[in-house]
């Protein structure tokens, strides 16, 4: 389990550095509008996906690391964590949605709050959970992966991406599903 746990978190940080290099050259990627500048969907859904990935990929080296033993499996309860989690939560997705309506020049600190956010509550929703529950969390985070894979395809035009992505996402969703109602969670 730590080995896909590995893996997930690859996607993530690939949906991230792809998401980096359309910011950086969005008529390399055929995201430019007039003017050189990234059309607004393609901004949302590059928003989207930087965010869903760097979530998938600091939570995904949590999880590692409680499977590797290298970190105490034990819950890492912080206080007031259900707090910073939403007010968090409501900062990636205010700063997405400005990034996706105002002009891309001028933008790069809202991209990289987005993205330094992401990483950010992707450790913190992943700590607090005990080593029993990380198969579970291992199958919710390879869902996150495939739905990363898919914004970054929306972002690219890329329908292989779309397609192989929705299928991951949609198919970790249910199977987390079947083992929570399993493991009584």
């Amino acid at each position: 389990p730590q080995l896909v746990a590995a893996f997930h978190s690859l996607v993530g940080l690939a949906a991230v550095l792809v998401g980096w290099a359309a910011y950086l050259d969005p008529q390399a990627f055929g995201i430019a509008g007039v003017g050189g500048a990234i059309n607004p969907v393609s901004r949302l859904e590059m928003g989207l996906g930087i965010a869903i990935g760097a979530i998938t990929f600091s939570g995904s080296i949590i999880a590692f690391l409680k499977l590797a033993g290298k970190m105490s499996g034990a819950p890492i309860m912080l206080p007031g964590r259900h707090v910073i989690n939403l007010g968090t939560l409501a900062a990636i997705i205010g700063l997405t949605a400005y990034f996706a309506i105002q002009p891309t020049n001028g933008t790069e600190w809202v991209f990289w709050t987005i993205v330094v956010l992401s990483f950010l509550i992707g450790f913190l929703l992943i700590i607090p959970i005990g080593g029993a529950d990380m198969p579970v969390v291992v199958s919710m985070l390879n869902s996150y992966s495939g739905w990363a894979a898919a914004a970054m395809g929306f972002t690219l035009h890329n329908s292989a991406m779309i397609i192989t992505g929705a299928l991951v996402g949609s198919s970790g969703a249910i199977l987390s599903y079947i083992m929570c109602k399993a493991m009584n969670r």
